[in-house]
């Protein structure tokens, strides 16, 4: 399988498949990279055998391009003005970009910022989207309390997950 090794100022070692690809990030000192590929190939093996999954289901969908990027924002900023009513959280701007590896982010300060290719997926997925953003403003990190108030609106929201990871093959590559 092919890797590519980023050597950063970490304590421990660790991997991560991001678009496909396994990365190692590891102390500066590491250098045997095999060592650490057999420690955790069952977990390489199980992760790239989904992203497979993923891919062979992403077949089967169909990108929106009809909608204008206007169009979009609107949505999203609707979206953002409802459900932080509903949750009784403030936002303070809401940004759209080009993301690499993400579909949104939320900052401390209470930015939101909107992976611009969200645009080409289903209305559902862009309301998700915008109510896993803001509830980040309650819970920073995705632990089980976080899952917990996601739930609460979304109980399926593990079928968004999957759904959104499907997609994310189909728009990864656009610009």
């Amino acid at each position: 399988m092919n890797y590519q090794v980023f050597h950063r100022k970490v304590k421990y070692a660790r991997l991560e498949i991001k678009n496909g690809e396994l990365h190692l990030i590891v102390p500066p000192a590491v250098k045997d990279y095999q060592k650490l590929i057999d420690k955790h190939e069952n977990w390489i093996y199980r992760k790239m055998s989904r992203i497979n999954e993923l891919k062979t289901q992403a077949e089967g969908r169909k990108l929106d391009f009809s909608r204008s990027n206007e169009a979009f924002k609107k949505i999203v900023r609707g979206y953002v003005d409802k459900i932080s009513h509903e949750m009784g959280v403030e936002v303070n701007r809401v940004s759209f970009r080009n993301m690499k590896t993400r579909w949104g982010s939320c900052s401390s300060a209470g930015n939101i910022n909107i992976n611009s290719k969200l645009a080409y997926l289903p209305e559902s997925l862009i309301e998700y989207v915008v109510h896993h953003e803001l509830c980040h403003l309650k819970i920073r990190k995705h632990n089980r309390e976080y899952w917990d108030m996601v739930s609460l609106k979304y109980p399926d929201y593990k079928r968004y997950e999957d759904e959104l990871s499907i997609y994310w093959f189909l728009v990864k590559d656009l610009n």
